[in-house]
């Protein structure tokens, strides 16, 4: 792991050496974003960094829950070992990014060492944590923590603590963005041409038969109870399976070109990538994958949404008025995209005799402009509510209350007594005109970063097998260090992957009286599952090695379905003492190759292998 580590940085220091010292490399590179970055990644708003705080916010809020229902499973003897403290660290790291206190060391540490290391003893190794480390680079190439952070407040009182937080100076350029998100999508790419060459190979994607078996995978699919019902009905459900399948085959070597040639090849990419994301939320049990990979989507094409500066809000307000001027203090608090125009009454008499009001009617109400369109009392509110990003979960509530009519009533009741009920303001309060934007600063290390992850993407492409083409590939120390980018070899729904559903257990308590929430009699997964460290560590070992066999595994196996259960008698506060438990093997073959070819599915039957007695002992 030390030759890894050596050649990642060192070739990192040559590529910044390059980056540096040489201008014509410099100004092609940042000719090169300027060219693309309209194209590829267009932005809406000069406000884009307040947009990856938010993102850097839900990441860690994700990263965090993880962690909770990691930590969560963990016997009370782990908490304390090696498991428990790594295990704490990452869950320490996501709450740090949700405050965004020192949240570059948080994604460095995750990116450096949780998913380097970390994950080897917390034995919950995922493509989640790979497309993980992709984002956090991003988001560090960024300064995600310099915005809407407890950093923000730390820089504003010692803005000395710049180089001691790892921010630079300023907001990041245009060009920043540009390579930090192209290397975020090109290490994407990488991982998605491993998977294509490996699938060119395997029969179960070749022939289709993968669609189906995945969505009625009862390990993997949260409705495969409903697909297999539809597959057994409809042959035309399985042809669809298939070919959707076959589609997603073709979008895998598509994404990056296609993004940077734009227009509908674009679209087309950033649509495909939102159906395959709500399918793995929705429909798939696949860790926290498909949470990171819609933040990871939102920070690559989230450009306009709540963001468009050409559908910005004109405010007209009394600023004599302390309600008024206390709720512009909050919208302007909250505009963390820079899209409301403050229009005091008293500066902007022009603005009124233009839009035919006089001055006793801006005096009673709160009014909007846009696009000349007037706005007034509670529908302003609605307007605004629209407007601003933060205000969209209120935006319901506002909405109901006009079907009710109450919203209105109680607005007209407040309005008509605002100034009697809060004063009069001569001096208005300071407005959040931090909103303006930060000075663009001059940090070259996306560029950097940026040609770093394409030299390793040349040292991954050269490990990549192409079992189709007759290659095997050629293992190297640059694909390895690819692997800190998440850049990493995958091999995902893969027959082996679908035959997990052909063998499983339900354990049960005696003394209880009720089942593990472990599996349940069909296979799928419960509420223990998620513990990621459950799932990958121990239960996919299991359905994994036992392809192919014959006969009870439970001797076999035993040490873990003990350690299982005792995880289970802790979560039910169990006394010491020894507690017994049935164990019942089930297996579901398959159904055949054959079938799905001439698009007929006929399920299996389920069968019990055996059934047996143990007993645990637990000390708590």
């Amino acid at each position: 792991m030390w030759v890894v580590s050596w050649f990642f940085f060192g070739t990192l220091l040559v590529c910044g050496g390059l980056v540096k010292f040489a201008p014509y490399l410099y100004k092609a590179m940042t000719a090169v974003a300027q060219r693309l970055s309209t194209r590829a990644f267009p932005v809406g708003s000069p406000f884009e960094y307040n947009k990856f705080a938010l993102l850097r916010i839900l990441f860690g809020l994700i990263i965090f829950v993880r962690g909770i229902h990691v930590y969560g499973l963990l016997l009370e003897s782990e908490r304390y070992a090696a498991v428990g403290l790594w295990a704490g660290a990452e869950m320490l790291a996501g709450a740090l990014l949700a405050l965004g206190l020192f949240s570059q060391w948080a994604l460095l540490f995750l990116v450096g060492a949780m998913w380097q290391y970390g994950d080897l003893i917390v034995a919950k190794s995922t493509l989640g944590n790979d497309i993980g480390a992709m984002l956090a680079v991003l988001l560090f190439l960024v300064n995600a923590g310099k915005y809407l952070s407890m950093d923000a407040a730390l820089l504003k009182r010692l803005p000395i603590l710049h180089w001691v937080l790892f921010y630079y100076r300023g907001a990041p350029s245009p060009e920043s963005i540009f390579y930090a998100k192209f290397s975020a999508l090109a290490s994407y790419w990488a991982v998605c041409i491993y998977s294509i060459a490996v699938h060119l190979n395997e029969p179960a994607w070749m022939s289709g038969s993968a669609g189906p078996l995945l969505l009625s995978n009862n390990f993997i699919s949260t409705g495969h109870d409903h697909f297999s019902a539809l597959f057994s009905s409809s042959e035309l459900a399985v042809a669809l399976a298939k070919r959707a399948l076959w589609m997603m085959m073709l979008w895998y070597p598509a994404v990056l070109p296609f993004v940077l040639l734009g227009g509908i090849f674009r679209k087309y990419i950033i649509v495909w990538g939102w159906l395959f994301f709500a399918l793995s939320f929705f429909g798939l049990q696949l860790g926290y994958l498909a949470e990171i990979e819609v933040v990871l989507w939102l920070a690559l094409f989230w450009s306009f949404a709540g963001m468009d500066q050409k559908a910005s809000l004109e405010v007209l307000y009394d600023d004599r008025c302390n309600l008024c001027d206390r709720t512009v203090q909050a919208v302007t608090f909250l505009d963390i995209f820079g899209r409301i125009r403050l229009r005091p009454l008293s500066e902007n008499k022009v603005l009124l005799n233009e839009l035919g009001l006089d001055m006793s009617q801006a005096l009673t109400d709160l009014y909007g402009v846009r696009d000349r369109a007037l706005f007034r009392g509670y529908d302003f509110y609605i307007q605004l509510s629209k407007s601003l990003l933060l205000l969209w979960p209120v935006l319901p509530i506002l909405l109901l209350g006009r079907v009710l009519l109450l919203g209105p009533i109680i607005y007209s009741f407040i309005a008509a007594r605002r100034t009697r009920l809060f004063g009069v303001c001569v001096l208005p309060r300071r407005k959040f005109l931090r909103l303006v934007g930060d000075e663009v600063g001059q940090s070259r290390l996306a560029h950097t970063v940026a040609l770093h992850a394409c030299l390793l993407i040349l040292f991954y492409f050269a490990s990549v097998p192409a079992p189709y083409a007759g290659r095997a590939g050629i293992s190297n120390v640059g694909a390895e260090a690819a692997h800190i980018y998440g850049i990493t070899p995958i091999d995902v729904f893969n027959k082996t992957d679908l035959r997990m559903a052909e063998n499983w257990f339900v354990l049960k308590s005696v003394d209880f009286g009720e089942a593990v929430p472990l599996f349940a009699a069909d296979g799928s997964r419960l509420q223990m599952h998620e513990s990621d460290r459950i799932y990958f560590g121990h239960t996919l070992r299991f359905r994994r090695a036992v392809i192919g066999t014959d006969g009870c595994q439970f001797e076999q196996w035993r040490p873990m379905i003990e350690y299982l259960s005792r995880i289970y008698l802790q979560q039910r506060h169990a006394s010491a003492g020894n507690y017994a438990f049935t164990y019942q093997q089930l297996s579901q073959p398959l159904v055949t190759d054959s079938d799905i070819a001439r698009n007929h599915f006929a399920p299996i039957p389920v069968r019990s292998r055996c059934e047996t007695s143990y007993t645990v002992a637990y000390q708590k």
